[in-house]
C-alpha cells in the first residue's frame, strides 16, 4: 500500500520496487499524470511478470470507478446481458475537508507545466474513442440545470481525476463505443451552482495560504469531530445506447471521504489482491479498481458499510438523505 504523496515527487521507487520483486501494489494517489508515467514506465514489465499494480483505490476513483462498473451491471439486469452502454451521469453531493497532502499533490500538479498540459487530455490513462474525444469528453464547466435529476449542476472537484480513471475502465472492460461518462456536483439551487463554478485560488496563491495557516500543510488536515460529520454520496444515471429512457440509477456512499473511507478503500483492496487473487479477472500489468478487482472489491467494501444499491432519480433535496 502506498499512501503518502505528492506521488510525482515520493511515490516512483514504491513501484519500481514493487515490480522488481514481484509484490502487487495499490495506492490512493489522484495524480492521473504521474498515474499515466508509471503505467509507460512499468506497466508492460508488470504484466510480464505477473505483478497487478493498481492506482487511485482511494475517494479518487473507487466510488466513480466501481459505482460505474455497477451501475452498468444493473442496467443490463434491467434490461438484458446484451444492452450496450451509452452516456452515464456521476451526481455527486459531499461534505468534508481535504488533507494536506490532497492539497499539495493538487499544488504540485498545477505549478508542472507538462504535468498541468498532461491533465487537459481526457482521455490521459486510456479508453479514447475510435474517431476520437467528443463534446460530452469535455470537463464539465459553469453551472446548468440538468432536467435529467431536475436539479442544479456545478463541476466536481475531483472529476478530472476519476473521468479519467473510468475512461480507462471502460477500454479495459470494453464498456462500448457509444460510452460516455461525466462528473458533476448536485446544486440546491442556480445561486448555489453559480458559487460553485467559480474557479478557485491558483497554486501560487494556495501555497501561500497553506504557510499562512489558511490551509492545512502535509500531515494535517480535518479533526475528528468534523471527520464525524462528513460524506459523500454518489447518484450515478446509466443510459442504454439506443435509449435514454432506458436508465438504472444506483448510488454510491459512505462517511468521510478523504480519511475514514479512504482508509477502508485502499485497505479492502489490498486485501483483496492479498486474498482473492486467484478469483480475480487480471493476472498482471497496470488497472483500475473496476478492472483488476470488479465485483469482489465491491463486495468487501458493502461489508464495511460503504453503501452500493440500486435507487430512485435523485434531486437536490432528495440527494442528501
Amino acid at each position: 500500500i502506498s499512501a503518502a504523496g505528492p506521488f510525482a515527487k515520493v511515490g516512483t521507487p514504491v513501484v519500481e520496487a514493487c515490480v522488481a520483486v514481484g509484490t502487487d501494489y495499490c495506492d490512493i494517489t489522484g495524480e492521473v499524470a504521474w498515474v499515466r508515467s508509471m503505467v509507460d514506465r512499468f506497466g508492460a514489465e508488470a504484466e510480464a511478470k505477473g505483478v497487478l499494480l493498481c492506482s487511485c483505490c482511494g475517494y479518487d476513483s473507487i466510488p466513480s470507478d466501481l459505482g460505474t462498473f455497477y451501475g452498468i451491471g444493473k442496467l443490463r439486469e434491467a434490461f438484458g446481458p446484451a444492452t450496450r452502454v451509452g452516456f452515464v451521469g456521476n451526481y455527486g453531493v459531499s461534505r468534508g475537508a481535504p488533507s494536506g497532502g490532497t492539497l499539495a499533490s493538487g499544488i504540485n500538479m498545477e505549478k508542472d507545466p507538462e504535468l498541468a498540459r498532461q491533465m487537459q487530455d481526457p482521455f490521459l490513462l486510456g479508453g479514447r474513442p475510435a474517431n476520437g474525444p467528443r463534446a460530452v469528453d469535455a470537463d464539465f464547466v459553469g453551472a446548468e440545470f440538468d432536467p435529467k435529476i431536475g436539479s442544479w449542476i456545478a463541476p466536481f472537484g475531483m472529476a478530472g481525476i476519476n473521468t479519467r480513471v473510468v475512461r480507462k475502465s471502460a477500454g479495459l472492460l470494453g464498456y462500448g463505443p457509444a460510452f460516455a461518462y461525466r462528473e458533476v456536483s448536485i446544486a440546491p439551487n442556480e445561486e448555489v451552482a453559480k458559487k460553485m463554478a467559480r474557479v478557485g485560488p491558483p497554486a501560487a496563491k494556495r501555497e501561500e495560504m497553506v504557510k499562512a495557516g489558511r490551509l492545512p500543510g502535509p500531515g494535517e488536515g480535518p479533526s475528528a469531530e468534523v471527520r464525524a460529520k462528513s460524506f459523500f454520496r454518489m447518484h450515478i444515471r446509466v443510459e442504454a445506447e439506443d435509449s435514454p429512457e432506458r436508465a438504472v440509477f444506483v448510488k454510491v456512499s459512505g462517511g468521510d471521504p478523504g480519511y475514514t473511507e479512504t482508509a477502508k478503500m485502499v485497505s479492502e483492496a489490498a486485501l483483496c489482491l492479498a486474498h482473492q487473487r486467484a478469483v480475480l479477472p487480471v493476472r498482471g500489468g497496470f488497472h483500475t479498481p473496476a478492472s483488476a478487482m470488479g465485483s469482489s472489491l465491491i463486495e468487501r467494501l458493502v461489508a464495511n458499510s460503504i453503501t452500493f444499491e440500486q435507487t430512485e432519480a435523485p434531486s437536490a433535496s432528495r440527494a442528501k438523505l
